[in-house]
């Protein structure tokens, strides 16, 4: 019967026999019933030790004993206290039955044999298993005093001898403590879970959960002249598992001294995070050797560098394949023995299932009968395509399906990411990426376009936070060294850029030109480019931005001033256009201008002075002379006062100089010049604006001309 169990406060029935097994608990000629009912067995219960060969009760046993042979009941004889080793010999489950079917709920021992616990749990007794010497007092005071009741509390998981008040805590499965105490058999526990199991199963349907392993740190680090510091990789780990949330981190190959100390303050920070299980290392085919370095490290888990082509066993190791998986055999029990959980590499395996793939065949067969946890299938040479990748990553699913296979893709024909889709479609459960694509030759596949296309081309479940991608390129970009391209897929600096007037339109009427690959997923915003194709929309859109209402007239300005500084620079960002719009609404003197620069040359050489000739026009009239100084400027200047001189003009003096360059770092950031002039006691300013800072004071200093002559 299925009954709710909390606490049994019961006499007990002592029976002090070590080593009873399910002989004893039921006679073998009892096995014949294949129907369970409880009356039957609970009379078949310690048959042979109750009565004799006549039949007749033995007085001394237990069971038949004055006061201990009443029937349990509620309250009374519910509890068996049973000697050492109680339950073993046979699996047969009619002794569970028998001990259920007497009555008894509860069964105390100092051991109880494994398989008849689970019996016992199945047919709702409890085993419980305590110190012997805790169990020899409770038989001691029964004994003692046959009304003495023992206490069971399974919520607290302790028993209790009433009589001396002493408790001792037991162990059970969290599982078979949650069905006895809610009176669940394992099929009841289902039913009590249905909808939680046709949500999982409609969300299993929907989408398939892929692993992420990066291996930024093991494989990205072989990209030729990328080295990372110790404090660089435990940036990069950080952000990798705190910020981004991949499941799994390659961090490095057991091969130094040197790495192996990088390695601890790895390992160090992620016990104290809890993330040491996510922590994988390349270790090798060489018996202990790897096992003992990992575990030296800090970690728990080794990727095995297996050969999964015969031309690499063969050619390369010179062994057979029945000496390889004996040695793979021996490295992989010993680092299980040692508690390291393994994964293991088929290295080269693209070309191996091309080329041997009973030599693939022959390994994994070996593998599965191994305590391996993956098996990871590496594209080594970069040779796979979309179709190949599909085709055999299919045959390794479909001939494997109980294995986690992961894919491992190498971008050689610039197909590593599609080589992915493909490996995902075919049913693998787990791809390796870098950041960036870091990696040998032309590098593994970048995270960030491996999270968007397996999200939204195939609509997997990832369990990272994209919303870190970005930040993470940029900290891989610095201190990796390797830029990332402009136009790179998620992460490249114009991928979320609209240049085109007509997109920028489009997107303020219902966002037309925008897809799912919205740039806030990956922290980043779409931006309107500025310049030569820049129409009315694009500029609109960064006003709105910075806050700025122009009138129609102003907009015409600014917006034929861009285009024209379009021609000359191909790109005019968002921190560039206030300095454009001053410089359009308070310093736009080009009509009636009086003097014009016509041509200038200047000269930059070490160890030489600065040299500068100057060409101008003062009312048509042209005018050129050349000046040495201790800038390009200054040199540009001391020119222009030789001509001045020469002509009997008073020349202003520079006041005060300043320059001001947009936020971002960009080399090529319009620089924004503000000049003060003094002339004839009164001071003012003028403003340039251009990429080049020399210009930028140039176009300053001819404002400044014009306004003097304006002035007269």
């Amino acid at each position: 019967m299925k009954h709710k169990f909390s606490v049994i406060e019961s006499t007990c029935i002592p029976m002090p026999i070590d080593n009873c097994n399910t002989d004893l608990i039921i006679p073998a000629r009892y096995l014949a019933s294949v129907t369970r009912d409880p009356e039957f067995f609970g009379k078949a219960f310690m048959h042979d030790l109750r009565y004799d060969a006549e039949g007749k009760p033995v007085p001394d046993f237990v069971l038949n004993r004055p006061g201990f042979g009443d029937a349990p009941h509620d309250g009374c004889r519910r509890i068996l206290v049973a000697g050492d080793n109680w339950g073993s010999g046979s699996s047969r489950e009619h002794a569970a039955w028998a001990i259920s079917g007497y009555g008894i709920r509860v069964v105390i021992s100092s051991r109880i044999a494994d398989i008849h616990r689970g019996n016992l749990l199945s047919c709702f007794v409890l085993p419980v298993t305590v110190t012997p010497e805790f169990r020899d007092e409770l038989m001691q005071s029964i004994e003692a005093d046959p009304d003495m009741a023992v206490r069971v509390d399974l919520a607290e998981q302790t028993v209790t001898n009433t009589k001396t008040g002493k408790s001792e805590h037991f162990e059970i499965d969290p599982y078979r403590k949650h069905c006895l105490m809610n009176g669940y058999d394992d099929l009841d526990y289902l039913l009590s879970r249905r909808d939680d199991i046709e949500d999982f199963e409609r969300r299993k349907n929907m989408e398939q959960y892929i692993e992420i392993l990066d291996t930024t740190l093991r494989d990205g680090e072989q990209t030729s002249g990328v080295s990372f510091s110790a404090k660089e990789k435990l940036a990069i780990l950080q952000s990798l598992i705190s910020e981004l949330e991949v499941d799994r981190v390659e961090v490095a190959s057991a091969v130094s001294e040197n790495e192996k100390n990088t390695l601890r303050g790895l390992s160090e920070w992620a016990v104290r995070t809890g993330n040491i299980g996510r922590l994988e290392v390349l270790g090798f085919v060489d018996g202990h050797k790897s096992a003992d370095w990992i575990l030296q490290s800090g970690c728990k888990v080794m990727n095995l560098l297996c050969k999964g082509s015969l031309k690499h066993l063969t050619s390369q190791l010179r062994k057979t394949p029945e000496q390889h998986i004996n040695d793979i055999r021996r490295t992989v029990e010993y680092a299980v023995k040692q508690g390291l959980e393994v994964n293991v590499y088929l290295e080269d395996w693209s070309n191996g299932i091309k080329d041997s793939p009973e030599w693939v065949y022959m390994l994994t067969d070996a593998l599965v009968n191994m305590p391996v946890r993956r098996v990871l299938l590496p594209d080594t040479l970069g040779i796979l395509n979309p179709d190949t990748t599909y085709a055999y990553c299919k045959m390794m699913v479909e001939r494997y399906p109980s294995t986690h296979f992961d894919f491992h893709a190498h971008n050689d024909y610039d197909l590593a990411v599609a080589n992915v889709y493909s490996a995902v479609k075919a049913g693998v459960k787990g791809v390796h990426t870098t950041v960036n694509g870091l990696g040998e030759r032309a590098g593994n596949v970048p995270i960030g376009s491996v999270v968007a296309v397996l999200k939204d081309q195939l609509g997997v479940s990832l369990g990272l936070n994209e919303s870190k991608i970005y930040r993470l390129s940029r900290l891989v970009e610095m201190n990796s060294g390797i830029h990332i391209p402009q136009n790179k897929p998620v992460v490249g600096e114009f991928v979320f850029t609209q240049c085109a007037g007509v997109h920028a339109d489009g997107d303020s009427k219902d966002n037309l030109y925008c897809s799912v690959l919205m740039p806030e997923r990956f922290g980043r915003v779409r931006e309107y480019a500025l310049g030569k194709n820049s129409g009315k929309a694009n500029i609109q859109m960064n006003l709105d931005a910075i806050g700025v209402e122009l009138d129609e007239e102003s907009m015409r300005k600014v917006t034929e001033r861009i285009r024209e500084l379009g021609d000359k620079k191909e790109l005019v960002t968002q921190d560039d256009l206030p300095y454009i719009i001053n410089d359009v609404l308070h310093n736009d003197q080009r009509e009636d201008q009086r003097i014009r620069i016509l041509n200038y040359s200047l000269s930059l050489a070490q160890g030489l002075r600065p040299q500068a000739t100057v060409k101008i026009e003062i009312d048509g009239e042209v005018y050129q002379d050349s000046a040495s100084g201790d800038g390009q400027y200054d040199a540009f200047m001391r020119a222009l006062r030789k001509i001045y001189a020469s002509l009997n003009k008073p020349f202003p003096r520079l006041a005060n100089y300043t320059v001001s360059i947009p936020p971002g770092g960009r080399t090529d950031a319009f620089v924004h010049t503000i000049i003060t002039w003094s002339f004839k006691g009164k001071e003012f300013k003028t403003r340039g604006l251009d990429a080049d800072q020399i210009e930028a004071a140039i176009k300053a200093t001819v404002k400044m001309l014009n306004k003097i002559e304006l002035q007269k």
